[in-house]
């Protein structure tokens, strides 16, 4: 058990995947739903508040929290939450705790106040080794976890990313990441982690929106599956894509990796991401090096954070969960600027 607190009565979900791999999309596809109110990386409270404010039964440190949230989802996103509704609410609990103060500012930033058959859904991507923090926190609370090919995540990736060199291939390792982690938490919490897969998402989509109302214990709604209706705050599904003008229909489950990726990045990712990459169903390229397609993988490790990773594979057997610019720092900065103003 943690020592964040428990909140028994409320029954969130958390969108977890690798980013580039559809949960954005995801993510809209839950908040089509009547009874689910959905956000897409704005208050992200496991990365930028859980254990971050000291004791939060101290008035000082709750506020501060609340506070700074309120300014990060503002300037981010243009999005409000009643401050003092949020601590009053969560004061009128009894001990207040790093769960129930999560729990209430998603409500007051979500759902109708007083209806509680609505449901608060936050997709945080890449956040996987959290997820037993977010479910021990709400001993009701589901998780869905997508995956999507390595290699289309990783061309996605590359076409968009603002980061330097070879970093669209740290997808390799973040997918082994979360693979990995998946099996570890499996047994644990086998009845509340759901995986799915994007292609399939893609390809079947009413089938996959079922599948995950029975998991999530509520009716299917048509509703799920209209591109018109797909919704979260913050993030916009539609645009949200690196290759196309901004989706008006639910994407295809089309591979964009072959024409994007050459064949020693291909290589370099399979290599990377197996046994895994089988187990889910991708197929292989099964590309032969040349002499001179093992060069261009060598080179690929030249970039320190994949030679960082490489090393850890080597040594231990294990991918990764991160990004090369740390999320925490990198909104900070945005948002309060004059904390590094000397930086």
């Amino acid at each position: 058990m943690n020592d964040f607190g428990v909140v028994s009565d409320s029954r969130p979900i958390m969108v977890s995947g690798v980013y580039r791999s559809g949960t954005t999309f995801l993510t809209a596809l839950l908040g089509a739903h009547p009874k689910l109110k959905a956000s897409s990386s704005t208050v992200k409270f496991l990365r930028f508040c859980l254990g971050r404010y000291g004791d939060v039964r101290e008035p000082e440190n709750r506020r501060r929290l609340v506070a700074e949230t309120h300014k990060r989802v503002k300037v981010r996103w243009g999005l409000s939450i009643d401050e003092e509704a949020i601590l009053a609410r969560a004061e009128s609990r009894g001990d207040v705790t790093y769960a129930r103060l999560y729990d209430v500012i998603m409500k007051d930033m979500l759902t109708d106040v007083g209806d509680d058959s609505q449901r608060w859904v936050e997709k945080l991507a890449v956040q996987w080794e959290d997820i037993p923090h977010f479910l021990d926190m709400f001993p009701q609370g589901r998780v869905i976890h997508i995956f999507r090919d390595p290699r289309d995540v990783a061309a996605s990736y590359k076409n968009m990313t603002f980061e330097p060199g070879f970093t669209y291939l740290d997808a390799a390792f973040n997918f082994r990441g979360a693979h990995e982690t998946l099996d570890r938490l499996s047994n644990q919490y086998s009845d509340r982690i759901m995986i799915v897969k994007a292609e399939e998402v893609a390809q079947a989509p009413e089938k996959a929106a079922r599948a995950i109302c029975r998991f999530l214990d509520l009716d299917y709604q048509a509703s799920m599956i209209d591109a018109r209706q797909l919704h979260s705050e913050g993030e916009d599904w539609a645009s949200n894509t690196s290759y196309d003008k901004p989706y008006r229909q639910l994407p295809d489950a089309a591979p964009r990796w072959p024409q994007q990726l050459s064949r020693a990045e291909v290589i370099f990712i399979e290599m990377v991401t197996q046994p895994y990459f089988e187990r889910l169903g991708y197929q292989s390229a099964n590309y032969f090096p040349s002499p001179e397609e093992w060069s261009e993988v060598y080179g690929f490790i030249g970039d320190p954070l994949l030679r960082e990773r490489f090393i850890g594979w080597l040594s231990h057997g294990r991918g990764a969960q991160g990004y090369r610019t740390d999320p925490y720092t990198h909104e900070m900065r945005i948002v309060f600027p004059e904390r590094y103003a000397n930086d």
